[in-house]
């Protein structure tokens, strides 16, 4: 076993959308599959979003591309690196706080309508 993480995530920004009727912010990811066959990123890796300090709900159109990025239940060959993108439902106006499940934390603030 090797110590580098075979499941790699890298935020590449956050912004506010509609999906399906939703208000939602969409977090843009690049995913790298380092591991010896193909996977589901959200079988290796977790991301929430918080709101006023309370998590909330991801949405997951499956199939569909966002901006060329594919949805976070859309399988990748290994060894491959690809735009994944992570839709949360929206509560309010507040900032939005992901969390990876390395660790890393973002704040993402909310266009005004």
């Amino acid at each position: 076993c090797s110590s580098e993480p075979q499941h790699t995530l890298t935020f590449v920004e956050g912004k506010q959308m509609e999906i399906y009727d939703h208000d939602c912010v969409a977090v843009f990811t690049q995913y790298t599959n380092g591991s010896s066959e193909s996977a589901l990123p959200c079988d290796y890796l977790d991301v929430k979003a918080y709101q006023n300090g309370v998590e909330i709900p991801i949405l997951v159109p499956t199939g569909e591309k966002t901006d060329e990025y594919i949805q976070c239940d859309t399988s990748v060959q290994s060894g491959v690196t690809t735009g994944v993108v992570w839709f949360f439902q929206l509560e309010d106006t507040s900032p939005v706080s992901v969390e990876f499940s390395d660790g890393q934390k973002f704040e993402v603030m909310l266009t005004e309508e």
